[in-house]
């Protein structure tokens, strides 16, 4: 088994931080949001110029999908990482990696 990778930091535009911090939040609708959320990240990775913008934008579109798909339980947890990863700075791809999988 190959050890973890360490957490990738991850900076983006204080925009960009605003824009992905609305949708950190638990939901009654989780699906409906967190699809919402990855379809925003989405456009605006196609519009932004900035490089750095669009990877973050990439980054967590993928942990939106994840929470998406979770169940109730695992979403919760999940939630919980994300948010510790969005107030460091750091990727959640890590979180994602090290995340359960399907039982």
């Amino acid at each position: 088994m190959t050890p973890a990778r360490p957490p990738e930091p991850l900076t983006a535009s204080p925009r960009a931080h605003d824009l992905v911090a609305q949708f950190l939040v638990p939901t009654d609708s989780p699906f409906k949001e967190y699809l919402r959320a990855t379809d925003y990240c989405t456009a605006v990775m196609l519009y932004t110029e900035s490089a750095t913008d669009r990877k973050y934008f990439a980054h967590w579109r993928a942990a939106f999908t994840a929470l998406m798909v979770s169940n109730a339980t695992e979403r919760m947890r999940l939630l919980k990482r994300l948010r510790s990863d969005f107030k460091q700075d750091r990727s959640p791809l890590t979180s994602l990696e090290s995340a359960p999988r399907g039982r």
